[in-house]
């Protein structure tokens, strides 16, 4: 994950199974997630299955690409696996 993101949510994400039939990662320095949310969108949160208040968010079926966020948070966030 890259980007100049608040909160800082960058860093190397780590598999830890599958989620809604798609896999899901965590952060290995602060445990944010990256996950499914079974309709239409990947999502990056503090929680595995739901947004919150700071996330980001991508209506594409492939998890790499560009995330958008949902204020508060901010900054564009860029996934590759």
């Amino acid at each position: 994950m890259t980007g100049t993101l608040s909160p800082d949510v960058t860093g190397t994400y780590n598999p830890i199974g599958p989620y809604n039939d798609k896999p899901s990662y965590q952060l290995a320095t602060n445990g944010w997630f990256i996950w499914w949310d079974g309709i239409d969108s990947w999502k990056i949160s503090t929680l595995r299955g739901t947004p919150g208040t700071n996330y980001w968010t991508r209506t594409d079926p492939a998890i790499e690409g560009v995330y958008t966020p949902t204020e508060p948070a901010t900054g564009d966030a860029t996934v590759t696996v």
